[in-house]
């Protein structure tokens, strides 16, 4: 299995299914959608997947998944690239996690740029790139703490008394 990173910039792509997709996992326990994965044709069904949030604060990691596909070619989600009848490449993304800027607290961006995390290029404009298994390790371990701390503060916070 191999540790990919995908980009979503609010700036270029506003989402307004998020809460529904949201809502989905917290229903389901996973929603799935497609994903643009830049011009990357390697990645393979199971990989395991996280989604950088970019542009304009907070910036961070905001989600995370397995890919379902195969890449495959489909039209560019950029309307004016669609357009012009440019392509780009998705996948059928399982996500496990989703997070909404706008109203939670996201892993920080920050956090990225210590230890082996600061090897890989978080400014990247592309989405899709490999991310070595060492940072993906790292990763992988600190995103499970910070969903793990998120879910005690929310449980500590939902079980105080008003008595």
């Amino acid at each position: 299995m191999n540790t990919y990173l995908l980009t979503w910039s609010p700036k270029k792509w506003r989402w307004t299914d998020l809460s529904k997709r949201i809502g989905e996992i917290k229903k389901n326990g996973f929603c799935l959608s497609d994903w643009s994965c830049g011009n990357n044709k390697s990645i393979a069904r199971g990989d395991r997947l996280f989604l950088l949030r970019q542009g304009e604060e907070p910036r961070g990691i905001v989600g995370a998944g397995w890919a379902e596909s195969e890449p495959f070619e489909e039209i560019h989600w950029r309307a004016e690239k669609a357009r012009a009848g440019r392509t780009t490449m998705y996948l059928n993304v399982r996500w496990e996690t989703l997070l909404n800027p706008e109203s939670e607290s996201i892993f920080p961006r920050e956090w990225l740029n210590e230890g082996a995390l600061s090897k890989v290029n978080w400014n990247t404009q592309i989405s899709g790139i490999s991310i070595r298994s060492e940072a993906a390790d790292r990763l992988e371990e600190r995103w499970e703490s910070f969903l793990e701390n998120r879910e005690n503060e929310f449980s500590l916070f939902s079980n105080t008394s008003t008595d």
